[in-house]
């Protein structure tokens, strides 16, 4: 068959150049989205805590441009770490006293598995049942009961939340370079003072801090990740 290629050559060379001269279906485009938008969806999602006694969504929210110089994106950093932990401080009013010693708990954790947002609600069982009703949005972050914020000077990776009858669900999933440590004493301190009877426990490697008044309940899920961040998975029904 090969001793034939020599031949059919200027045959296919001349197929392709008519097929090249016809009208060839041009590829559709797809258009860019408005600039500032990109911006906007591009952005990480910060908390300045110097921002607490503005609007929470703007404190929360950055879009429209470039990320701002003084809330930087962040690594295993220790001074980005020892800003985090004075704005906490700042953020609660004074020092923060150390969480009580973990007690036992759950060989694993399920909320640490969860693929999404709604896996985390659904492996806890006072929002497993909002779960399905949860809508996603950075937004949601900004909307956390005040005694349970996102940590400060953190960046969100997930956010959904709901408002549908009787599931006031707020899933928020960030990172922070601070010790998880550092976290379980933040959560611990702000839920003790709102009354919200927090308890400091183990769920495989998680350190968790969880509780609850009345209609509130909470849960912190910290871990350490493998680039020496620290992940938490917080939700709140009520």
């Amino acid at each position: 068959m090969d001793r034939f290629l020599p031949l059919l050559a200027p045959q296919l060379l001349g197929l392709c150049l008519l097929t090249a001269c016809g009208d060839a279906a041009v590829p559709e485009t797809t258009p860019l989205r408005d600039p500032a938008i990109m911006g906007a969806l591009s952005e990480p999602l910060l908390s300045d805590p110097d921002m607490v006694g503005a609007s929470r969504t703007a404190t929360m929210l950055a879009g429209g441009g470039p990320a701002d110089g003084s809330i930087p994106l962040f690594g295993p950093d220790d001074k980005e770490a020892a800003r985090a932990r004075d704005a906490a401080v700042r953020l609660l009013g004074g020092a923060i006293a150390p969480a009580p010693r973990a007690e036992a708990g759950a060989d694993t954790s399920a909320v640490a598995q969860a693929a999404t947002a709604a896996a985390v609600a659904a492996a806890l069982p006072f929002a497993a049942k909002c779960a399905p009703s949860l809508d996603y949005s950075f937004a949601w972050a900004a909307k956390l009961p005040a005694a349970v914020p996102v940590y400060p000077r953190a960046h969100a990776q997930e956010a959904g939340g709901s408002d549908a009858a009787g599931c006031r669900l707020r899933v928020v999933n960030f990172r922070t370079p601070v010790a998880v440590s550092d976290v379980i004493d933040f959560y611990h301190a702000s839920a003790a003072r709102a009354g919200l009877v927090p308890r400091v426990s183990k769920a495989g490697k998680d350190k968790v801090v969880s509780g609850g008044k009345g209609a509130l309940t909470f849960a912190v899920h910290a871990r350490r990740t493998a680039d020496g961040l620290t992940e938490v998975d917080l939700v709140t029904q009520g």
